[in-house]
């Protein structure tokens, strides 16, 4: 929880895994993972004619997880409510006071709960391929498709290889691609806000900060669209696929503004995700060496800025470095990364995760 000017105490309700809800509308509402229904059946995606159909039944499965988490946030906030008030904090609340209630009981004069969206990228490459593979080029059907995912790939490897080297990808200034994150983020946003406690009448609001949750859930979610194995990391907040901005750091920034909600019609910045959107990026040492390149550097922050970029977070590595780190840790007790959110120490954080951000600066698992 946290505060907005002594005025609001928000809560988070956790990580909603928007790549889950798309396994569930690619198997009628199964969780592939055990084979047991789970959430709506929204028709076998393929009797579906084409990709608003099958993305019509993606959003119905959205609004099942949402449901799933409020009621569980509804029940969580009545527990706290009543065995575990907060009173030295409400003092500090403007509101609750005012009100004789507890944070808990929503007495604070601004109530917010916030709904981090994890695996966004992971989700949208996926859409893409889909749209992509089985719609527009007929490369596959979707039967094939889901016995794909279902085998993890294996046999299937040249349409695996389709689909992450042919199909689009969010993170390249693609409008076409990007038009399709920024339509995912619209409609995951509206459904979040649709959303209030009914105990305390707090209001649901969106984010995307993953912290580490992309990576565990890695190993937790069977394969996806995007070309993804079960046991690879997901997708990072607001970030690309790891690899997938094949275009540099203009293209994955423009990418990203453009998700969060681009410009209206007024040419006035609109933001999706008022709680913000962790974006991490490693560069170059190389664009430091100079005056002109640190020149660029600063060009650069500011376009991303104007963008309408919220939470931009940069590691300045190169991939040696970050490898002589893993053999020789005794060297770089003070290496600190930036993960999504926080800094870490480099050398005390697991093998799995030094080797993904050594990918975010050499792309070389994608």
């Amino acid at each position: 929880a946290c505060f907005c000017d002594g005025k609001d105490r928000m809560a988070s309700t956790g990580y909603f895994n928007l790549a889950k809800a798309l396994e569930l509308a690619l198997n009628n509402g199964v969780d592939r993972m055990t084979g047991e229904p789970l959430g709506p059946q929204t028709g076998d995606p393929r009797a579906f004619a084409d990709f608003e159909s099958f993305y019509n039944a993606f959003l119905t499965q959205l609004r099942y997880v949402m449901e799933r988490m409020v009621a569980l946030y509804e029940r969580s906030t009545a527990l706290r409510a009543e065995y575990a008030p907060t009173p030295y904090v409400s003092c500090l609340v403007k509101g609750c006071a005012e009100r004789a209630k507890d944070c808990t009981q929503g007495g604070a004069e601004l109530s917010f709960v916030t709904v981090e969206g994890v695996t966004f990228a992971t989700t949208v490459d996926s859409l893409l391929a889909i749209r992509y593979l089985v719609y527009d080029k007929k490369l596959c059907t979707m039967d094939t498709l889901i016995r794909a995912l279902q085998a993890n790939w294996q046999g299937y490897e040249i349409l695996q290889a389709q689909a992450k080297n042919r199909a689009p990808k969010y993170g390249r200034d693609d409008d076409a691609a990007d038009a399709l994150a920024q339509r995912l983020m619209s409609d995951w946003s509206d459904i979040v806000w649709s959303y209030k406690t009914k105990s305390t009448n707090a209001q649901f609001r969106p984010g995307m900060l993953s912290w580490n949750y992309w990576i565990g859930s890695g190993f937790i979610l069977p394969a996806t669209a995007d070309g993804r194995a079960r046991g690879q990391f997901l997708s990072n907040a607001i970030c690309p696929v790891n690899g997938a901005d094949t275009n540099g750091p203009t293209g994955n920034a423009n990418s990203v503004g453009k998700a969060l909600g681009g410009k209206d019609t007024a040419g006035k910045l609109v933001n999706l995700l008022p709680n913000g959107a962790s974006h991490t990026i490693t560069l170059s040492p190389s664009l430091m060496r100079d005056h002109e390149h640190r020149a660029k550097l600063k060009a650069f922050l500011r376009g991303y800025a104007q963008n309408g970029g919220t939470a931009l977070q940069i590691n300045i590595l190169d991939a040696e470095t970050l490898k002589d780190a893993q053999q020789h840790p005794e060297n770089y007790k003070n290496l600190l990364v930036r993960i999504t959110g926080y800094n870490a120490y480099f050398t005390s954080i697991g093998r799995e995760l030094q080797n993904e951000i050594i990918a975010r600066e050499s792309h070389n698992r994608y």
